[in-house]
């Protein structure tokens, strides 16, 4: 069915993650990758075509591994991939509901035009800020614009365009951009 839509469906399963198929994007952790695809990822070199492996068995468009304090891979179906760092490496609080924010946010971006990676690298910023909060929190847009603005300073590009925080802003329907299940335990990435 999700390969005969243009809809954006993304998957977030700790069990039987395989089992989706032609979806927009699975989102695993590693050991529920590791678990799915009965192997071991011993190193940065096995991200690849441990993804390769998840793609062809289910025919996504990509697939996007939470890795704890090793950051995110993200692998598209065209070969396309990249290593996207933890963002707030050393502040970790509690991971719960970091999977589910981290889900929703890529999806959120995903539906307002965000590439691929650029949806990785905003749910990565939205995960590394709820983990430094105690128990299954939201995430303010406000949190997130001055996340990625703190880094674009660093880096010594100019802040977020004004049109961009109006859609940030747009896109969170008010205050939160929530956490999907809020309050229900969340899972681990």
């Amino acid at each position: 069915m999700a390969c005969r839509t243009s809809k954006i469906i993304t998957v977030d399963s700790r069990y039987e993650i395989l089992s989706y198929r032609g979806v927009t994007a699975l989102t695993p952790n590693e050991p529920e990758i590791e678990g799915a695809l009965h192997l071991k990822l011993n190193d940065e070199a096995d991200l690849e075509p441990c993804g390769q492996q998840a793609l062809q068995k289910t025919d996504c468009q990509s697939i996007l591994i939470t890795r704890g304090k090793k950051g995110m891979f993200l692998l598209e179906r065209s070969g396309e991939f990249c290593r996207i760092p933890i963002y707030g490496k050393d502040e970790v609080a509690d991971v719960t509901g970091a999977g589910d924010t981290v889900i929703s946010t890529f999806t959120l971006a995903l539906t307002t035009g965000a590439t691929l990676p650029e949806a990785a690298r905003l749910a990565n910023y939205a995960g590394g800020i709820v983990v430094m909060k105690s128990g299954t929190a939201p995430i303010y847009w406000q949190e997130l614009r001055d996340a990625v603005e703190g880094d674009l300073r660093d880096a010594g590009e100019e802040d977020l365009r004004d049109a961009g925080e109006e859609d940030l802003r747009d896109a969170g329907e008010g205050e939160e951009l929530r956490a999907a299940g809020e309050g229900e335990g969340g899972t681990e990435s």
